[in-house]
Order: C-alpha cells, then sequence, then structure tokens
C-alpha cells in the first residue's frame, strides 16, 4: 500500500499487470459487508462466471472500488430504501457501475474536483479528495471514471482496458 501511496504522490507510473476486476469487486464487498448488513443494504450484483481481466494494479482497483462503494453507503444512510447495484459490462471495454438509492449528486461536473465534497468535514467525514484520487488512479492506468444521477441516486461507471492472457504475457 505505502508503495502505491508513493507512486501515487510522485505520480510515478505503477506496473500494470493483469487483474481479475470481478476478484477485485469481491474483495471490495468482503470489506464493506459489516457495514452494509448493519445499513440493511440490499446488494444487487450478479457475480461474473469467469475471471474478467482488465489492465491495472490490484491494490489500486481496490482502492478505487472500496471508495466508490463507501460513498454510496455514506449517500443512502438517511434513504429508507438502501439498494447497492453493481454490474459488469464486457463489451469492448470494462465498464464497473456502482449504483446507489441515495439523493443522486448535486454538482456532477465537480464530484473528481480536488477538495468537493458534500460531506460535513471533520474526523470521520470528508475532506473530498477520495473521488479526485479515484480519478487519478483509474487515469493512470489508461481508464475513465463518470458520474452521474440515475433514475433512483448516483452511478459511477469506471471503465478499464480489456487484457487477454497473451497481451499479459
Amino acid at each position: 500500500i505505502i508503495k502505491n501511496l508513493r507512486a501515487f504522490s510522485k505520480q510515478e507510473t505503477v506496473q500494470q499487470v493483469r487483474v481479475d476486476v470481478g476478484a477485485v469487486i469481491a474483495s471490495v464487498l468482503e470489506l464493506t459487508q459489516t457495514r452494509r448488513t448493519a445499513m440493511g443494504v440490499t446488494l444487487r450484483y450478479d457475480p461474473p462466471e469467469n475471471a474478467v481481466w482488465v489492465r491495472g494494479g490490484e491494490v489500486r482497483l481496490a482502492q478505487v472500488f472500496v471508495n466508490l462503494v463507501s460513498n454510496a453507503l455514506d449517500a443512502m444512510e438517511s434513504s429508507d430504501d438502501r439498494q447497492l447495484k453493481i454490474t459488469i459490462d464486457q463489451s469492448s471495454k470494462i465498464a464497473v457501475s456502482i449504483e446507489d438509492t441515495g439523493p443522486g449528486i448535486t454538482a456532477p461536473e465537480q464530484v473528481f474536483d480536488p477538495f468537493y465534497s458534500t460531506k460535513d468535514v471533520g474526523a470521520a467525514k470528508g475532506v473530498g479528495l477520495g473521488l479526485s484520487i479515484s480519478y487519478a488512479i483509474v487515469q493512470s492506468i489508461g481508464g475513465e471514471i463518470r458520474a452521474h444521477n440515475a433514475a433512483s441516486g448516483a452511478c459511477f461507471a469506471v471503465i478499464l482496458w480489456p487484457m487477454e492472457q497473451d497481451r499479459a504475457a
């Protein structure tokens, strides 16, 4: 983790390897399970049957998805209906979408700006760097991250490049 943080802070390139994004999502869901259960969140996720290989770094991608899931949980704290929907679209690129049933995004054009936050500032709140750092991580591996309001809340999509076995070798 320290190696990745140092590389990120120095804007160094981290070696991109073949990562199973389905396994990364599984570990993120395991990390957030206690909180999701305590909040009564319904998870809507059909994990892929086979590995979904993308170009990136496992630790960095986990950081991004933990941040997105945590933000979704934060957004749903005052919602009566708490649903977290995760989808993995395997079209030309790989798109992982995380959608919540919170109030949505007030200023979608600003969510990736450093220090922009809708949370109260404080010890257990936010300083507005999570999405900015996530944006930089995804960009550093050649991907994209987008945010928009969905029918029932916010949706964040992380678009990644697929990586086949022969390209990894």
